[in-house]
This record gives C-alpha cells, structure tokens and sequence, in this order.
C-alpha cells in the first residue's frame, strides 16, 4: 500500500474507535447514573438502546446523506456528532443524558455505512484483512471505554468520566482531515461508485433489494447477532455485580476482556476464510454465541470461559456479515445500499435487545430466562450461516 493508503487506513482505525465506544462507556457506572439522575431500569437500557435504534432506523437516511455528501463530510459529521454528543450527555441532566445519547447515534449511524464503503474503495485486494483490523478497532475502543471509565469515575465523578471519550472522536477528526487534505480527497465519484465501469467493463445492473435472499438472510443473522451482543454489553456488568459480588471497577475490566477477546474473532475469521465458506464461519460464530448465554447461567463464575467464547463469536460475526456485504455488492453503491438494508434491519430489532433483556431481568427477578433467550436466538445465526452455504453450493454447481 502507498503513503495514502496507510494514512486512510489510520484513520479508518481510529473511526472504529469510536463507532461503538461511547455505547460501553455507560453501563460500568450505570449504577452512579441511575442513583444521580433517577432513572430506573428501563430507562437504563435505552440509553444503550437508543444510538442502536438510529443505527437502524435512520439508516436509510444517511444512506441518503451520503450519497450526496460523499464519504469525506459523511466521516466529519460522524465525528464532529459523536465529540458533541459525548461532552453534552453527562451534564444536561436527564434530558441533557438522552438528548446526547440520540445525537451520538444519529452521527455514529453515518459511521457504519461510510466505513464500509471506505474499505471496499480503497483497499479492494484487502477486503478480508482490513475487515477484521476494522473489527479489531471496533472492540479495542468497547474494551478501552469499559475498562477504563469506572476507574476514571473513581477519580473524577461519573461525568467527567464520561465526557472524557470525546477526545478521543476529536483526534480521530483530526487524522480523518489530515488523512483527507488537499490533493488526497476521498469523495464519491461515479467512477468510485461503480469501478468495472470506469475501467471499460460493463457491470450489470443490481437486482432490487427484495429479490435477494442473501439480504435477507444477513439482515435477519446481523439482527440476532446485535441483539446478543448489545444486550450482553449492556447488562454484563450488573449481572457480574449481582451474581458474583464484584464492584464496578472489576466489573469492568470483565466486560472488557469480553470485548478484547473479540480480537480473536476478529482477526481469526479472514484467515480462517481462506479456507472454510462463509456460510460454514457464520454457522460456527452461531454456535459459539448459543453456547455462551449457557455458560454465563451455568457457570457465571467461569467468566474468563464464557468470555472468550463470546469474545470470539461477537468479532467474528461482524466480519463475517461485513465480508459478505462487500462480496455480494457489485459496486460501491451496491454496497452502500445492500449496507442500509442489512444494518437498518439489524440495528431496529437488536436497539430492543438492553430494554427486554433489562425488562425480564426486572420482572423474573433473575437473570436465567434472560439468557436462555439469548441462546434460542442463537440460532437463527447457524440457520442462516447453513442457508448461505447452501446458497453458494448451489451457484458453484
């Protein structure tokens, strides 16, 4: 890769930090939260519902951004959003607190789809490897922000502690424009949009959205996934408190070594791609992620087990899912639609994962139905993991 390349993928990086860091910030000092602001358990949960719920239902309307944008201003609002939103939260009271939380999801929201089209444009021959580096980033930013913002709290008060990640989305800023000056700028132009075109070779229309199983089979797969993994993200460090007795702190550093251990997933997944499917790996990503809600009820204190079982199946399901978009999109436009689809689908069922989770916890008074319906979801991962594999079987007969 040249200079440029380098420099955009650093900033890719750093964009992925802070694609999903502000959602664990809150939950390791939900508790202080909760007892300054008054917020019962609900409540609780939507504010990590809430940036989720943008994830999905105003996808199709940043799609729309940008499109006509392009992907540069499309990454400065994602960024410039997210700094805002994070110094505002903590000290707007509660209206202040979700007012904050609904800008940060609206700005991360154009994130998620512009990230993707940035690694089909510019590294087309390492789709698989910046893929699962992309993941990576993405759950080093959850670890850092889950392990690191009770202690700061400790220090500080829950506020500046949550204020703080907004730095974090300036630097990113930062190398974003740097990455982006003059005689680099990344824009999308038609010839980006669709590339066998502009280098003399027809492509052939898309077919539409709803005529294409393997859409429907991601969005419903993306969907359970997210679902799991926003509700364990949410609620891990309460169920760790409560079932094992630990304090805050060490509460989350668990909840962030179940996001570090992503980076097995992350980064195992593209060589394991080299020679399994994808449908084979999303099946396998489906198991792992039905056995892990087990293992939490039965075993809640064998922490470091179930940590990496769910550490693994969290990071390799979004590349896997992210790997299939870009391989089935025929362009960059087709990626950016086939993106809406799968990641608003996915995002609007899974923003109600922290609310019922955190809703059965508070009726059942107990944590067990909670995860075992977690498990059963599990399985629409290996369903759609064996119909993708069928799928390919077939057109490669």
């Amino acid at each position: 890769m040249d200079k440029r390349a380098w420099l955009v993928l650093a900033a890719l990086i750093a964009l992925a930090f802070n694609l999903r860091s502000p959602l664990t910030a809150i939950p390791p000092v939900i508790g202080a939260v909760r007892a300054s602001l008054g917020l019962d358990a609900a409540q609780a949960g939507l504010l990590t519902s809430i940036p989720v719920l943008c994830f999905g239902l105003l996808t199709p309307l940043v799609s729309l951004l940008i499109s006509r944008t392009g992907l540069s201003r499309a990454v400065c609002i994602t960024l410039t959003g997210a700094a805002i939103g994070l110094a505002w939260r903590p000290f707007g009271g509660v209206g202040g607190l979700f007012a904050g939380t609904l800008l940060i999801g609206t700005s991360l929201a154009i994130g998620n789809i512009a990230s993707l089209m940035i690694i089909a444009r510019d590294f087309p021959r390492q789709i698989s490897s910046v893929t699962g580096i992309y993941t990576a980033a993405l759950n080093i930013g959850t670890m850092l922000t889950g392990a690191l913002t009770a202690p700061i709290a400790t220090v500080t008060g829950w506020q500046p502690a949550l204020a703080i990640w907004s730095v974090m989305a300036l630097l990113a800023l930062a190398l974003w424009l740097w990455a982006d000056r003059p005689g680099q700028k990344v824009a999308l132009r038609q010839e980006e949009v669709q590339p066998s075109v502009a280098a003399g070779k027809p492509t052939p229309a898309p077919s539409p959205m709803r005529r294409r199983p393997i859409v429907w089979l991601l969005s419903a797969a993306f969907a359970a996934h997210l679902f799991i993994y926003y509700a364990i993200t949410a609620w891990l460090p309460s169920y760790l408190i409560e079932t094992e007795g630990m304090s805050p702190t060490q509460a989350g550093l668990v909840a962030s070594a179940f996001q570090i251990l992503s980076l097995i997933g992350a980064l195992g997944v593209p060589l394991l791609a080299r020679r399994f499917s994808f449908g084979l790996l999303l099946s396998a990503m489906g198991l792992l992620w039905l056995v892990t809600p087990l293992w939490m009820w039965i075993f809640p204190g064998q922490w470091p087990v179930w940590s990496l079982l769910g550490g693994i199946a969290q990071g390799g399901t979004f590349v896997v899912v992210f790997m299939l978009i870009m391989r089935h999109a025929a362009d960059l436009d087709d990626n950016r639609r086939i993106s809406t689809v799968v990641q608003g689908v996915g995002y609007s069922l899974a923003s109600l994962g922290p609310i019922l989770i955190g809703r059965l916890h508070e009726v059942t008074h107990g944590w067990t139905s909670a995860l075992i319906v977690l498990s059963i979801l599990a399985t629409t991962l290996v369903l759609a993991g064996a119909a993708i594999s069928r799928s390919q079987a077939l057109a490669r007969a």
